[in-house]
């Protein structure tokens, strides 16, 4: 049996959270230069005429999930994976456009292997027809 610190596990979610929040707060009024012919749109203009200066405010929300994964790893194995799936929602407030974009990671947090008891006997069957595996129990 396999227990969960979940306390740890938490505070682990919430520094990953805080961080990320703080470096997307840290990314406000980024400046940067645009070319005129870009913002109309015109694939003909694009590139070209005076410089244009942006200014980029950056607004979002972190959200993180724990998963947990179990998976066989032989015959008497059990890979345990545990993740931390962490989504961003931005949305980047300019002059000219609003975007909104939503930014996905899944970070491996742990993984374990199980070791069972090794079995009297095993019978692999997963590429055998019915009617084989019948008739090799018999």
């Amino acid at each position: 049996m396999m227990n969960l610190n979940v306390t740890n596990v938490n505070k682990i979610c919430t520094d990953i959270s805080i961080l990320l929040q703080e470096s997307l707060d840290n990314k406000n009024n980024t400046r940067f230069n645009v070319r005129l012919g870009s913002l109309t749109g015109s694939k003909l203009l694009i590139g070209r005429g005076p410089n244009v200066e942006i200014i980029m405010e950056t607004a979002g929300d972190i959200e993180t999930n724990i998963e947990s994964e179990f998976l066989s790893a032989g015959i008497n194995q059990t890979l345990h994976k545990i993740y931390i799936d962490i989504r961003c929602h931005i949305n980047l407030l300019t002059a000219y456009k609003d975007t909104k974009e939503e930014i996905s990671v899944q970070v491996l947090l742990a993984e374990a292997v199980i070791v069972g008891n090794i079995p009297d006997a095993y019978y692999n069957f997963n590429n055998m027809p019915a009617e084989e595996t019948l008739n090799m129990m018999q």
